[in-house]
């Protein structure tokens, strides 16, 4: 059977971003993986701003521990939409049972991003877990 967790709301502060690396986005939250079997589910589907983004666009990336996912999909927002909906989902299949750190992550394959925030407005978005 399922076990389903989530994040406290996303929408902390606006971060910029001046460089081509991963940073993370939004506040760290704690996960707890019950059992050894079984994979790790986080989706994100919500508001992104930008105030201004140089460049092609950001990708977000919800991350574990500052790992990447054994399988996922990237969220993305163009460089000519400052504000959008976006989708992400990571999962982790090979985590043993424990505590670890979950936040959302994100990229300017370009140049900067200013001003970058998840759900714009706190509308109470979150990062629903799934251990399964």
């Amino acid at each position: 059977m399922p076990i389903y967790t989530e994040s406290p709301g996303v929408n902390d502060k606006e971060y910029d971003l001046n460089d081509q690396d991963w940073h993370p986005v939004g506040p760290a939250f704690e996960v707890v993986k019950m059992r050894d079997e079984t994979s790790l589910e986080l989706e994100y589907s919500g508001e992104c701003l930008a105030t201004s983004i140089d460049g092609d666009g950001i990708v977000f990336q919800i991350r574990i521990d500052n790992t990447v996912p054994n399988y996922g999909s990237l969220g993305s927002l163009k460089q000519e939409n400052h504000q959008s909906a976006i989708f992400t989902k990571s999962v982790y299949v090979e985590l043993v049972a424990g505590r670890y750190t979950a936040q959302m992550y994100t990229q300017v394959p370009g140049l900067s991003a200013q001003g970058v925030c998840l759900d714009p407005g706190g509308w109470g978005a979150k990062i629903l877990v799934t251990e399964i």
